[in-house]
């Protein structure tokens, strides 16, 4: 809402009081766009205003400068009802031409010329004027302002049609008074700016200054702009504080006397006071206290912030406003009544909550975040009255300070007697229900709580209760279990300790969490307290033991309470239930006694089991004397990774520990930083952290993931122990024993400390524990060899592992070896040398253990033999040893295999009807001597004659060279192929190692010799022989001779030349029949294509069978002639081929 003065003349004042009350009405009904000046963004306002009849003396105080824009008239309008042209120029012209002279002297050029018209439709049917009034006003007046010249016709008379004229006329007051407004706020801005300068001359007064602003702030609420408002405000609040501070530094400003006042009423805000321009008219009118000045500044801050619907910010501001208060009066030292702030800081306070209670959602927080330090201001304030009037519990107020009751009461004043008036203007306020009684005023609730004990414990509790849910609402954990702290004093002092323990175990589990060892120090004392005082021995006596490992306590208070700690210790008696409660079991956490320093195992890695495992311990003692551990236990688990640090590993190749992965997550990199000066003098010193930003940022989440007692009991199944062990101050090393049990990969988890009925357990090992692996090592027994050869000794190892296996005295191991392997244990130089045959080889060998001990590897020597192959082999020649071992009842099958020292092959050759054996002998791994190689055959009718040299030394043979045995076989005549199909033919040699030339072994091979009768002879003849040319065509005349009777009959041949060398003219293959016949010959066409020694063309002969003789065989097959039975006379013939006579080569 805003004021807006409209004069108007007073000729026409009744005519204008006919159109007042539907121009006024008109004007608030719609918004309109107001374009502000400087670039300052535009607004929708709403404009309301009032007339009065035209003042000069308005103008005389905008001229001289002592003018507010509250006051200053916006819009001059003269209002005419002239319709006549010569009456305008009689009167009307020389009135108005005045009036705006009047205007300009006074520097105003906001003014509008109303005219009234009324119609005479008689005169208007017959004549048309042809210059109206309106054309003579814009003609005088209106030369450069014709927006200004407006008519309107008389709504009085003619209802109807004056609808539209008016409308216009609305619109046009509207924006000339919104013109109005820029320059005049341009102006008044200017205005203040000039005052604002002037502060530091000699009488300049600020409440005239505050006026003048406050004016401003108040046009901008009237035009509904609570943001432009609130922004005087704030720099009125700022320039008084800066005031304020500047007159302690002896900058003396006589205007401040007016706010010494001595403040013998101390009343607070009310944000539901009626008339909230009561405290303005007393500023203006009489002296008021700095209290009352800025409890008013405070009220209209909170009613535009409250009319943005930004209730938030009301709460946000209290603090600063209190708190900017009392250094204010502090800084002007003003005379008051202890408590009076007190109660002034409550009042503020709790009718904020009271406004805030109303306007909250429960879902919303951010109001609830500034709320909750006003609820813990309310209950401290609320604590210092009590202290003050001896209300706490426990104490009984005296004489003289019911008096200071009565004397605060007083000054606390009453409150408003309509408190809903300033609400009603606030429609986002939450509706309530209609049964629920409405709460007191904050004054009325602070009198009944000092009138009585139980009134201000009552309200206490309450505040402290609401303080503490509305930090625990907006997550700010730390500060309510301040609260909490405050409140378990509380309950104690009222001989509660019972309700106490609750708020003093949640603050320990937080200061212990963030290591704030001091403040934590002073809780388990608080803790100590109740605790005896209920009666609860064993956590009175956990509680002492605690305070006695204290560091940061003095001496005589740790060795107090250690003291309670052994006292009580011996007194205790208590048992676990089946499921305790962690607060009453007999559980400890170690690391509020002790601290480990280290852990390391003294065995040998790995531990055998049935060892006995021993494990040094780095124990701190944090007691001031002696104790006497009965049992210290440290138990190991099996060792699994977690699935997170495996994929680690398997992403990152990195194999960091779960302890320290934790630790670093959880700890923050915390460093002291020190600023000097330029002279090297200290000035500042602070605390950074350097968090990466990648990681999420610190949450002010709770704490209880640190208990006070050990959550879970790790399994002690397995564990290692020492007993009775005093442990002194300081660093203690103890050494650990116990029997490996169980096999596995283990790893230390918890450690326990047991003293009486207490047992300390450990959270978690404060650095990655060693793992260590408890193993059985079971007796072995394997045959270590290389690459053997069949046929000479080789050696081979038996190495024998004791393990954890007890051997009786008469231990053995068999070895039982496969066909044709014999073994023997292995002989030294002199019995080697000596030894000339193989009669100490056996199949089977017991090799006796002697003296073999536990965990003791023996490597027994043994060699092996075994025959050569008697033919050649495409793999190594498999052979099995089993060992019988007395640790096992089973055999252990090893599979050994040799290589042969060397292969024997056989070839059949043919020269016409004879028939020759060639062996050929090749050397493969080892180096030999042959010698009295010899051929055998047990067939009657077949004679082996050998063709070979009688040597004189034995030959050797080693890798990669042959030796060639040749021997022609005669069969007789009568005795056919038929009749002798296989003749078996044995070969036999004796060899030698070269490293043992006297010891000589047999070396024998079998061969089957087939088809070995000539069937079929054949004969190449090339014609002309001596005259051959290059490319000419010769005669190739092939014969086919039966040398045996046979039943093959259909016989093919074929031609297979060297394409290079040889080409065959016409048919290179063909079919002829040997039926009835004894001999064939085929005559074919070659020509050699090379010049030189050319082979003879080869020539293939096969078996032929003709198809379709059978369903069966429907097409014709070639089976091939095995090397024995056809023999080529002219196969290794060449023949002399010469260039052409043309000279082609």
């Amino acid at each position: 809402l805003f004021n807006n003065n409209i004069p108007k003349d007073s000729g026409s004042c009744p005519l204008f009081r006919s159109l007042e009350t539907q121009i006024l009405n008109a004007i608030p009904l719609d918004t309109c766009e107001w374009r502000r000046t400087f670039q300052r963004p535009t607004k929708h306002v709403r404009l309301e205003a009032f007339t009065q009849q035209f003042n000069v003396a308005a103008l005389e105080k905008y001229k001289s400068g002592d003018w507010s824009i509250l006051e200053h008239p916006i819009l001059h309008i003269f209002v005419t009802e002239c319709n006549d042209v010569d009456t305008y120029k009689g009167t009307i012209r020389e009135e108005i031409d005045a009036w705006l002279k009047l205007l300009n002297s006074y520097g105003v050029s906001d003014w509008m010329i109303l005219l009234v018209e009324t119609l005479d439709m008689r005169k208007t049917k017959n004549f048309m004027p042809r210059t109206t009034v309106l054309d003579k006003i814009r003609l005088d007046f209106g030369t450069k302002n014709d927006d200004r010249c407006i008519s309107v016709l008389n709504p009085a008379k003619f209802e109807q049609k004056s609808t539209e004229s008016f409308r216009c006329l609305v619109q046009r007051i509207r924006f000339l008074m919104l013109t109005s407004y820029n320059r005049n706020i341009v102006k008044y801005e200017e205005l203040i700016r000039s005052k604002r300068e002037k502060r530091n001359h000699e009488g300049w007064d600020f409440r005239q200054y505050f006026f003048m602003q406050e004016d401003l702030a108040l046009i901008f609420e009237k035009l509904e702009l609570p943001t432009e408002a609130l922004i005087q405000y704030d720099e009125l609040d700022a320039m008084f504080s800066q005031f304020v501070t500047h007159t302690g530094l002896n900058e003396k400003q006589q205007w401040l006397s007016h706010f010494r006042r001595p403040l013998d009423a101390f009343h607070g805000i009310c944000l539901s006071r009626p008339d909230k321009f009561e405290m303005r008219e007393k500023i203006r009118n009489e002296d008021v206290s700095l209290l009352e000045y800025r409890n008013y500044l405070f009220e209209r801050q909170a009613y535009l912030l409250l009319t943005s619907n930004d209730i938030p910010e009301i709460a946000k501001r209290l603090l600063s406003f209190l708190f900017s208060t009392l250094r204010e009066v502090e800084f002007i030292k003003l005379e008051y009544q202890e408590g009076a702030l007190c109660c002034w800081e409550f009042v503020c306070a709790l009718e904020v909550l009271q406004l805030c209670e109303q306007a909250m959602e429960p879902n919303e927080v951010t109001c609830f975040q500034h709320c909750a330090p006003i609820w813990n201001l309310a209950k401290d304030k609320l604590y210092e009255l009590g202290k003050l009037c001896g209300l706490l519990p426990g104490c009984t107020p005296t004489s003289e300070q019911l008096h200071i009751v009565v004397q605060l009461s007083s000054g606390i004043g009453d409150a408003p007697p309509d408190q809903q008036m300033f609400l009603q203007a606030t429609p986002q306020l939450r509706e309530r229900s209609p049964n629920r009684k409405p709460k007191k005023s904050a004054a009325q609730q602070l009198k009944e709580a000092l009138g009585s004990n139980q009134a201000f414990q009552k309200l206490y509790l309450e505040l402290a209760e609401l303080a503490i849910s509305t930090y625990k609402h907006v997550t700010r954990l730390r500060s309510a279990r301040l609260v909490g702290l405050d409140l378990g004093k509380f309950y104690c002092a009222l001989n509660e300790p019972h309700k106490a323990v609750g708020f003093f175990t949640d603050l320990l589990r937080e200061l212990k969490a963030e290591n704030w060892h001091t403040l934590s120090s002073q809780t388990l004392l608080e803790l100590a307290n109740c605790y005896r005082k209920m009666g609860d021995s064993l956590a009175y006596t956990k509680t002492c033991s605690s305070i006695s490992c204290c560091l940061e306590l003095e001496t005589l208070v740790r060795t107090f309470y250690f003291d309670e700690f052994l006292k009580s210790l011996k007194t205790l008696k208590t048992t676990l239930s089946a499921q305790p409660s962690m607060e009453n079991a007999n559980f400890c956490v170690l690391e509020d006694h002790f601290r480990v320093v280290d852990i390391e195992v003294a065995n040998q890695k790995p531990i055998i089991q049935d060892d006995h495992i021993v494990v040094h311990l780095k124990v701190e003692s944090l007691y001031p004397r002696e104790v006497v551990a009965e049992n210290i236990k440290l138990c190991y688990e099996l060792q699994a990774v977690p699935l997170e640090l495996a994929m680690e590993n398997v992403s990152l190749n990195a194999s960091p520990s779960p302890v320290k992965v934790k630790e670093s997550a959880s700890r923050l990199k915390v460093s002291l930083q020190l600023i000097y000066k330029q002279d090297n003098r200290l000035h500042s010193a602070s605390v950074s952290c350097d968090t990466p930003k990648s990681k999420q940022p610190v949450r002010r989440t709770s704490s209880t993931k640190r208990k006070l007692s050990p959550s879970v009991q790790a399994d002690f199944t397995n564990f290692v122990q020492a007993e009775n062990i005093a442990l002194q101050p300081g660093i203690n090393f103890i050494e650990l024993k116990a029997k490996a049990t169980r096999v596995g990969s283990w790893q230390f988890r918890q450690l326990c400390v047991s003293m009486s009925s207490l047992e300390f357990l450990s959270e978690q090992l404060p650095f990655a524990p060693p793992s260590f692996e408890i193993s059985t090592k079971p007796a072995s027994a394997s045959l270590e060899f290389k690459t053997l050869t069949a046929g000479i000794v080789q050696l081979i190892s038996l190495n024998v592992s004791g393990g954890s296996f007890i051997f009786p005295p008469d231990a053995k191991i068999t070895l039982r070896c496969s066909k044709n392997l014999r073994i023997r244990q292995a002989l030294d130089m002199v019995d080697a040398a000596n030894s000339n045959d193989d009669s100490t080889f056996e199949s089977q060998l017991q090799v006796p253990l002697l003296q073999l001990k536990s965990f003791e590897e023996r490597s027994i020597p043994l060699e092996v033999l075994t025959d050569m192959p008697g033919r050649k082999v495409s793999k190594h020649h498999e052979h099995h040893i089993a060992l019988t071992c007395p640790w096992s009842r089973t055999e252990l099958p090893i599979a050994v295999d040799f290589q042969p020292a060397m292969e024997a092959t056989c070839r059949l050759h043919t020269c016409g009807t004879q028939k020759f054996l060639q062996v050929i002998m090749k050397g493969l791994d080892a180096h030999l001597l042959l010698q009295q190689a010899k051929v055998k055959c047990d067939v009657p009718g077949v004679q082996l004659l050998d063709l070979n040299p009688t040597p004189q030394e034995p030959i050797e043979i080693y890798k990669s060279l042959t030796v060639t045995y040749l021997y022609e076989i005669q069969v007789e005549p009568l005795k056919t192929e038929h009749e002798l199909p296989i003749v078996k033919v044995h070969f036999v040699i004796k060899y030698a190692p070269l490293s043992q030339p006297d010891v000589w072994r047999n070396y024998g091979c079998a061969f089957d010799l087939v088809d070995y009768t000539t069937l079929f002879k054949l004969q190449a003849q090339l014609e002309p022989n001596e005259l051959c040319r290059l490319r000419t065509v010769c005669n190739l005349s092939l014969k086919i001779t039966k040398v045996h009777e046979n039943p093959y009959t259909d016989l093919m041949y074929e031609v297979l030349n060297d394409q290079n060398l040889w080409a065959v003219c016409g048919r290179s293959a063909g079919v002829v029949s040997m039926k009835d016949v004894d001999c064939h010959s085929i005559s074919l066409d070659v020509m050699p294509l090379s010049t030189g020694f050319l082979p003879m063309p080869s020539i293939r002969l096969s078996k032929y069978t003709a198809g379709g003789k059978s369903k069966n065989d429907a097409h014709s097959k070639v089976h091939p002639f095995p090397p024995g039975q056809v023999y080529n006379s002219t196969k290794s013939m060449q023949i002399h081929v010469i260039a052409s006579v043309a000279g082609d080569q």
